[in-house]
């Protein structure tokens, strides 16, 4: 498939079995409860931000803050290789709790510079949890011929919990104000922690290199693999345009539309309802073709979503969201497996943090660049962003054919040699 073996995962752990599976639904259960809250935190702070500062750059920021992180993620995912992956996941998601539950103080004491940087702290965490029960907990938990299925399922529940947490939030935000809908967040994180103490051990990649050497081993792996570089570029380039829209909407729907808190939420909710539908139609669409061709087809779909935001009326954008966060539930799970094939076990950490670095830090810009295009007022200008980016992504990504005659086995690092 797509010039890549059917699994690169050459030290992966057993097959799991029927007390795995259970620990899988557990895993995806707290992950979703978690999820949930985060929705509580995404809306609470680009409206508490603009109703405090009047500035939509800020409520913006306060999504691209978090995202920040990537940037330096490939040092965080020497940690995740270096340490037992199991500890690290409820180290993060404690870490996190407890810093969202210190957002409330600090936004009584009107202190915004502080607060942003409590939230990349937030986003630091973030990114070690999503690193490693994306790449390590989540396939260790699944049954390696069913892995498009399980990232499915997986993608699918963490999106419902995005669908219904925005609805909630904002009827919250409205009754009794974002310091309880951010405690509330922090106590989701607590119990995802809790969970992990259940999980089977993840051991860690054997670490006979210091850790400079394994992080430049990672740099080696990422650009030797096959497809990699390709897929990372293509999904920065989208992440540029479109990657901070769900911020953007909170603010066209306060802003541009004059709508209130529990409208807003409604709307994130729709989101996160199509992110859960393409979640589901991820490993469905295309079943029998090849990973890129079906990758190729979920880019498609959102750079025709990202169309549909441009027109100036309000339920045309909404749908064009929907559809849009439709097709990054598709593109999650299927460049996801993609991933999972085309990188070894012991580079899962390292390789997939320098990938995201790119990824989720073309975010970040993002978040200034339609933080700044959705203050003008024409909505053609607003958005238009997020066209130019998952158009360019689109024809990128078909404009590559990659050599699929064979079916090379991964490049194994030397260091990997002599471990074996």
């Amino acid at each position: 498939m797509d010039g890549l073996p059917p699994s690169s995962q050459s030290t992966a752990a057993a097959p799991p079995t029927a007390t795995t599976m259970h620990r899988f639904w557990l895993l995806t259960s707290a992950a979703a409860v978690s999820k949930l809250g985060n929705t509580f935190l995404n809306l609470a702070m680009p409206w508490t931000l603009l109703a405090h500062t009047g500035s939509p750059l800020l409520a913006a920021l306060s999504l691209g803050v978090q995202n920040l992180p990537y940037i330096i993620s490939p040092l965080l995912g020497g940690l995740i290789d270096r340490y037992e992956r199991r500890r690290v996941f409820m180290v993060s998601e404690l870490v996190q709790g407890v810093a969202v539950a210190l957002v409330p103080l600090l936004l009584m004491g009107q202190q915004i510079a502080w607060t942003l940087v409590l939230l990349l702290v937030v986003g630091c965490a973030s990114v070690v949890s999503n690193l490693t029960s994306d790449f390590s907990l989540v396939p260790a938990l699944s049954p390696p011929d069913r892995l498009a299925e399980a990232y499915s399922r997986y993608a699918s529940a963490t999106s419902v919990a995005r669908c219904v947490g925005p609805a909630i939030a904002g009827g919250v935000l409205a009754t009794v104000g974002p310091s309880w809908a951010l405690w509330f967040d922090a106590t989701t994180f607590l119990a995802t922690a809790a969970v992990a103490l259940t999980l089977p051990v993840q051991p860690a990649a054997p670490a006979s290199a210091g850790f400079l050497s394994m992080l430049s081993e990672g740099f080696r792996g990422f650009r030797r693999l096959p497809g990699v570089v390709r897929l990372t570029v293509v999904l920065a380039l989208y992440n540029l345009g479109a990657g901070s829209m769900p911020a953007i909407v909170v603010v066209l729907a306060k802003d541009a539309w004059h709508w209130s808190s529990g409208q807003a939420g409604l709307v994130l909710a729709a989101g996160a309802a199509g992110s859960a539908l393409g979640a589901w139609l991820g490993p469905r669409v295309l079943a029998k073709g090849s990973t890129t061709r079906r990758v190729g087809c979920w880019f498609g779909v959102c750079a025709v979503a990202c169309a549909l935001l441009l027109p100036p009326w309000p339920a045309l954008t909404v749908v064009g969201f929907f559809v849009l966060m439709a097709g990054e539930g598709g593109m999650n799970v299927t460049t996801n497996e993609y991933r999972f094939r085309a990188i070894p076990n012991a580079l899962v950490g390292r390789v997939n943090s320098i990938m995201r670095a790119f990824i989720v830090g073309a975010t970040v810009l993002s978040s200034v660049v339609l933080g700044w295009s959705v203050s003008l007022s024409e909505q053609l200008l607003r958005l238009a962003p997020a066209v130019i980016g998952a158009a360019a992504a689109f024809a990128v990504w078909a404009a590559v054919r990659p050599d699929t005659s064979t079916a090379p086995e991964p490049p194994v690092l030397r260091s990997e040699e002599q471990r074996a």
